[in-house]
């Protein structure tokens, strides 16, 4: 990435973060074929899609698809999920002056029902 290309404020990806006491296992297995784990623990793991999007609306719509087509164990586990978050991360930038990361109202609608919450991390420039 150039110096130039880092002053730019520019979305990243969306993680989905996710915490739960039983059944973590079973619930990274059903997402394993659409998912890269970036970090795990006993009960927590960030996950991204193993396909990049360039824009956040279409990363997230794709979140809330892959939590809707889990089967209806892997959706058990989900439900006892204390954590369902998606992280939006932005890098920030000096230009331009200001920048818009837009989600449509359908797919917020979507978010809720899946039961996610928006978490947006937003990481200073790259030396």
């Amino acid at each position: 990435m150039s110096s130039k290309d880092r002053s730019v404020t520019q979305f990243l990806n969306v993680d989905l973060d996710i915490r739960v006491q039983d059944g973590l296992e079973t619930l990274l297995d059903a997402m394993a074929s659409s998912v890269i784990v970036l970090n795990q623990t006993a009960q927590t793991a960030s996950v991204e899609l193993n396909e990049s999007y360039l824009s956040l609306e279409e990363t997230t719509a794709k979140l809330v698809e892959l939590v809707n087509s889990l089967s209806s164990e892997a959706r058990t586990i989900w439900e006892q999920c204390e954590l369902r978050s998606l992280n939006i991360g932005i890098l920030a930038g000096v230009e331009p002056h200001s920048s818009e990361f837009a989600i449509s109202k359908e797919t917020v609608s979507a978010i809720a029902d899946a039961g996610l919450e928006i978490v947006v991390t937003v990481y200073a420039p790259r030396n």
